[in-house]
């Protein structure tokens, strides 16, 4: 027991020391300074020439585009209104294979800028390569022509001075990186706005006492001179490009004069997604810039250990404390064992209350519940994409979705794996429950009619682009034997007089369906996913309705979905077409493990609901 109270305590303390410890001893040593005695002279032109202009550098703006059609206008237009000498800047856009309008938007702005002077160049490439290749390839090509370089998002709009601050500071001795006061115009959440201001102040303290650990990557500015090629397969691309300077010996600094606004507006969904990437990048960046850890590097290593270093560590750090306090419940100890318990039930309380604000899109909006859920949430996620990372899951691309990608392959590992794993799981959960109910349930459809007990058809499983998979799905019978010998295949109707008495109360609680568990587990189906139709009908509806097949494209069909929870059973045309709508939206949310996990639960409760409610078809 001995050694699981010093780790919760070195756990404990290391939790304390980077969320309130460090900032405060940084704020405090930052504030203690004394003040460098340099007078600052910087003087806004105006928009008006002048001699200085003369001594201006070149500046050469980059930015990688991909599928940025929203802002891309507003911010061509925020940069065409910078007040920097136009024979001084050159705007770069960088399009890496965009499927949207976003190079038609830019085309439309050449004009504007031959009349402004402003050299506005377009590298465009139809295939996708990633945003760290594109920015290797413009920046080593603008390097010998320009004295700074500056990456900046396409959502994001930057203050008009912002290239002469660049400059003035950039003529400083031993800075190599400038970036300004990053804000988010719209705020996803309480605990989002207090995060940022946290950071915020940590920056400013940074900047004062050595180099800022990490500027924004919306925007930052380089002397070209310094740039150097990363891999292509770096995640955080904004952060090792500026750091791979501090490592050489240069300053990264922040001036407040520089506004630079966020217009891409965050939801938890896309949230969740970014900082999973950012915790893999996290560990990616501390394995290659591990040199920073180096006493040389003075108080930018103890930055560097103390801010970047703990965030990457805190959730393995967290997950060990959890795993610590929860054996020290059994402490002979009564002191330790009652504190314990109530740190591990404190915990559980948190991170479970967290799940299910990100699973339902509920985040508390008072505080501190707010701050508590946005740092628990952020990190599951960096404890996710970290995981991730380590294990060769995540790849530092830019990810586009091709035609190919969008059928059979657009799902990620992060998806199939668990959503399979999770297939398994609940069948086999599922069959132990309700094996004990087949006798009863098996003497009940004998003693109503005539015929097997069971019901085995025929079915279109996953399709793929090379094959189509067919199988025979398991249910409980609930038809009379041969109802079909003369009508043929027909679709069922409302008040089927074909279904007997024992079948509706079958189809009313969905029991007729559970025989098909076995299938699940065989892999010809998913708990979760679109009806698996007969053969005999999707020929005859691909013929009547454009992309019916592809709603099992890369999909197994599966027991409860999406529209079936929406919609009754197909009794027409128009409801197989009603139906493809949403077979079509699941589909999509396989694309991301948080919104196929929503999707998941969400359909399988609303399932249990129609079971026990007797809503049936």
């Amino acid at each position: 027991m001995d050694w699981l109270l010093f780790g919760s305590i070195v756990s404990i303390n290391l939790f304390i020391y980077h969320h309130w410890v460090y900032p405060k001893f940084l704020q405090y040593y930052a504030k203690s300074r004394p003040a460098d005695g340099r007078v600052d002279t910087f003087q806004s032109r105006n928009y008006l020439s002048n001699d200085v202009d003369r001594a201006l550098p070149i500046i050469t703006i980059v930015m990688p585009v991909f599928n940025e059609a929203k802002h891309l206008g507003a911010k061509l237009s925020n940069l065409l209104m910078l007040d920097y000498p136009a024979d001084k800047l050159n705007v770069v856009l960088g399009f890496d294979g965009c499927t949207d309008d976003s190079v038609a938007i830019a085309k439309a702005y050449l004009t504007q800028y031959q009349l402004h002077n402003v050299n506005l160049e377009l590298d465009i490439t139809e295939d996708n390569h990633g945003k760290v290749h594109v920015i290797n390839k413009l920046l080593m090509r603008y390097k010998m022509t320009s004295d700074i370089l500056v990456l900046s998002d396409v959502s994001a709009l930057i203050s008009i001075d912002a290239m002469q601050i660049f400059a003035y500071r950039m003529a400083e001795e031993g800075v190599g990186v400038v970036t300004g006061d990053y804000q988010l115009y719209d705020h996803g959440s309480k605990g989002e706005a207090h995060y940022w201001n946290y950071q915020r102040n940590i920056r400013r303290a940074e900047s004062i006492t050595g180099s800022i650990i990490g500027p924004p990557g919306a925007l930052y500015a380089i002397k070209a001179a310094l740039f150097e090629e990363i891999p292509v397969d770096t995640i955080n691309d904004d952060f090792v490009f500026p750091m791979l300077l501090v490592s050489r010996g240069y300053r990264a600094v922040l001036d407040e004069r520089i506004s630079i606004i966020e217009m891409e507006a965050t939801n938890q969904t896309g949230d969740f997604s970014r900082r999973t990437r950012i915790g893999a990048g996290n560990v990616q960046q501390v394995l290659r810039l591990r040199g920073l850890f180096s006493f040389q590097h003075g108080l930018t290593g103890f930055n560097f250990f103390s801010g970047k270093f703990l965030r990457t560590l805190m959730p393995f750090n967290l997950l060990a404390l959890f795993v610590f306090t929860a054996f020290l419940t059994n402490s002979n100890s009564t002191v330790i064992a009652n504190t314990a318990w109530f740190l591990w039930l404190g915990q559980c309380c948190l991170y479970g209350g967290s799940a299910l604000g990100l699973l339902f899109d509920a985040a508390p909006v008072k505080q501190p519940w707010a701050s508590l859920y946005y740092i628990a949430a952020g990190y599951m996620a960096s404890f996710y994409g970290g995981i991730r990372y380590i294990f060769g899951l995540d790849r530092g691309t830019w990810i586009k979705i091709n035609t190919e990608q969008a059928t059979s392959n657009f799902q990620k590992k992060s998806v199939v794996i668990p959503k399979r794993f999770s297939d398994i799981v609940i069948s086999i959960v599922g069959l132990v429950i309700f094996i004990p109910m087949v006798p009863f349930i098996a003497l009940a459809i004998k003693f109503n009619s005539e015929g097997p007990i069971f019901y085995r058809q025929l079915r279109v499983g996953e399709i793929r682009n090379d094959y189509v998979e067919v199988f025979m799905l398991i249910k409980f019978r609930t038809m009379g034997v041969e109802c079909e010998s003369k009508s043929g295949p027909v679709w069922a109707q409302k008040q089927d007089s074909r279904v007997t008495s024992v079948g509706r109360f079958l189809r009313k609680t969905r029991i007729d369906e559970l025989p098909q568990l076995i299938n699940v587990l065989l892999g010809d189906m998913a708990i979760v996913g679109p009806r698996p139709e007969r053969p005999v009908f999707c020929g005859k509806l691909e013929e009547k309705i454009p992309y019916y097949l592809e709603r099992t494209n890369g999909v197994r069909p599966g027991i409860t979905g999406l529209a079936q929870i929406s919609q009754g059973a197909d009794t027409c045309l128009e409801d197989v077409q009603n139906k493809l709508y949403w077979d079509h939206t699941y589909a999509l949310s396989l694309t991301s493990f948080t919104r196929w996990l929503k999707a998941d639960v969400m359909i399988i409760l609303r399932t249990f609901l129609t079971m026990v409610k007797f809503k049936g078809n």
